[in-house]
């Protein structure tokens, strides 16, 4: 006796009979019995099965050189995409820092600043240090 499956079980590969089955090819012999069947010679009837194997043919080779054409224009169109965003995002970056003048100008005032500050720094130690001798000495202390 059989279990029911599961709810939630996958269904078994024999559950369903396999209606699909590929579709035979008819061989040249059956090609050429067909149109003799429908009125032509023997001749005649092989050169229609040749007209159609090359039609087949012409079909199938066109449309795999359209399918590698479109693969290659869509391949090609991606490519140029991404090379064009990474060059826009390396155009941005350059965009982005300084010119030769502009660095110039930001050493020239850094200096500057530092050089300023290096002249003030001895001025602002002294003032620190006058304030802590007044807050620790108690012999300067003045009461107003």
């Amino acid at each position: 006796m059989e279990k029911p499956p599961t709810p939630n079980s996958l269904p078994l590969p024999n559950d369903k009979p396999k209606n699909t089955q590929k579709k035979k090819v008819p061989s040249p012999k059956e090609l050429i019995s067909h149109y003799t069947t429908q009125g032509l010679d023997q001749e005649q009837a092989s050169i229609k099965v040749i007209e159609d194997l090359q039609n087949v043919l012409f079909r199938i080779i066109a449309s795999n050189n359209k399918n590698r054409k479109d693969k290659l224009m869509a391949e090609a169109s991606k490519k140029i995409d991404v090379v064009n965003s990474r060059v826009a995002i390396v155009d941005m970056k350059l965009d982005s820092k300084p010119g030769f003048l502009e660095t110039f100008g930001i050493g020239i005032a850094s200096g500057a600043a530092l050089n300023g500050i290096g002249s003030v720094w001895p001025h602002v130690v002294k003032g620190f240090r006058q304030i802590w001798r007044t807050a620790t000495d108690p012999s300067s202390s003045t009461n107003t």
